[in-house]
């Protein structure tokens, strides 16, 4: 049930069986009552559309060509590796790597955070099939924290990721959101 509270003008939010969050205050001075304004909980989706080829054999460090969302917090920037963190606090962190080749050889996903790797996923199949990988996992992270993700396969020659070669609407995405929590 929402409702208001008489005396702040607060939004309330209750629930009928107990318990209440207040959801918005009233505007103060001037402001503008339909600006939106950042929740204080940053988010951020980046992701590479574009096939971004690299050399077998080594890990290669996804270049996030796209921005799709990402709160005032945020500093980055398209066509850059590194993302720093906004904010102390708990990270939900989404992670999904699409390769655009079908392979028979090892292929892995790796999220770093300062350079140590802290989610990664292979697999070596025996017959060549396209890869796709999705890791997610909480994180406490610090401001200035760098989180970089990266794709692996073995062997010689080069690989391709960025869109899902099975979809081509599906991207090799990175997302965090701080949580109200931590």
């Amino acid at each position: 049930v929402l409702s208001t509270d008489p005396d702040s003008g607060d939004l309330i939010a209750s629930n009928v069986n107990g318990g209440a969050v207040t959801l918005a205050n009233p505007t103060v001075g001037g402001e503008d009552a339909d600006t939106v304004t950042s929740s204080g909980l940053p988010h951020i989706k980046v992701e590479r559309q574009t096939t971004q080829s690299g050399a077998r054999g080594s890990v290669i460090p996804v270049v996030w060509d796209t921005i799709s969302a990402m709160t005032p917090e945020w500093a980055f920037v398209a066509n850059t590796t590194d993302l720093a963190i906004p904010q102390d606090g708990t990270y939900l962190v989404n992670y999904h790597l699409a390769f655009l080749n079908s392979s028979n050889v090892v292929n892995k996903a790796i999220l770093s955070i300062d350079g140590v790797a802290k989610m990664a996923q292979e697999v070596d199949p025996s017959d060549a099939w396209f890869c796709s990988f999705y890791m997610s996992e909480m994180f406490d992270l610090n401001a200035g924290s760098i989180i970089q993700c990266g794709a692996f396969v073995s062997g010689a020659g080069t690989m391709d990721f960025g869109a899902s070669s099975a979809d081509t609407s599906v991207f090799t995405s990175l997302s965090l959101t701080r949580l109200p929590i931590g």
